[in-house]
């Protein structure tokens, strides 16, 4: 007997092994074999300490009715190199949404049983197959000063904020109506990326100017999200190089 286990770890099958090999050697259906949903995290406003566990598919299917007050739980991460410049990654082209298009470093969802500290490394190891080390806003000044000779080695990324992102009635990205709750990092990495997720088609190095004027000659190259990020946290982001890229005074 063979166990099938499931993203979290758990045992959630018992396969007999002949039928294992009868599969792998295509003597029977694959349809007779179910991969389990991803089972992910949602919150309402009401208890933002209280999570609720749904699968994924049964979320989006159901966004605006069923689970109209509920919003997944989301990490998003803005990684900047010691030349100031900012990390974005191409989305693959099998993507639902925004394929083809550059959006940020990493993304993903949290998923259920997770915190967004632990989500946020394992996505950069998934994505990027960078190790990375997340601290609160209050210790990242101290944790930077100590770690910065190994940036080339690892990310250090800091929480900057979590909050509810709500665009149901001004949908973005090909007019999709959005909703979910963001933990949003920033970060400083100098180090080798690799491509270990099918999802992402590559990345791409750019100075935060080279950017901006990139969103007026060039629009349809970027998602709607990544916009929306530059434009309500582009201070914050201008503030983080200047602190954490061009060794000026720490003002975070």
């Amino acid at each position: 007997m063979v166990g099938q286990v499931d993203s979290m770890g758990q045992l959630c099958a018992i396969v007999p092994f002949s039928s294992l090999c009868s599969w792998m050697r295509g003597t029977i259906p694959t349809t007779n074999f179910h991969m389990p949903d991803e089972i992910i995290t949602l919150y309402t406003k009401e208890s933002p300490a209280d999570p609720v566990s749904c699968e994924r598919s049964a979320y989006y299917d159901n966004a605006f009715t069923t689970y109209k007050d509920h919003y997944p739980a989301l990490i998003d991460v803005f990684l900047f190199n010691k030349h100031s410049d900012v990390l974005l990654q191409k989305r693959g082209r099998n993507k639902r949404f925004n394929a083809g298009k550059l959006n940020t470093t990493v993304g993903g969802h949290i998923n259920w049983g997770e915190q967004a500290k632990f989500s946020v490394i394992h996505e950069c190891m998934e994505e990027l197959g960078a190790p990375a080390l997340a601290f609160p806003k209050d210790a990242y000044n101290q944790a930077f000063a100590k770690l910065q000779p190994y940036t080339h080695k690892a990310a250090l990324l800091c929480e900057i904020k979590n909050f509810y992102r709500d665009f149901a009635n001004d949908p973005i990205e090909s007019r999709r109506t959005i909703k979910d709750r963001i933990w949003l990092y920033f970060g400083r990495y100098d180090g080798p990326i690799e491509i270990p997720d099918r999802d992402s088609a590559g990345y791409e190095w750019i100075s935060l100017d080279a950017l901006q004027k990139e969103f007026q000659q060039h629009p349809e190259q970027f998602t709607d999200g990544l916009k929306a990020f530059t434009e309500t946290f582009g201070d914050e982001m201008e503030n983080f190089v200047r602190t954490f890229c061009q060794n000026q005074p720490a003002s975070l």
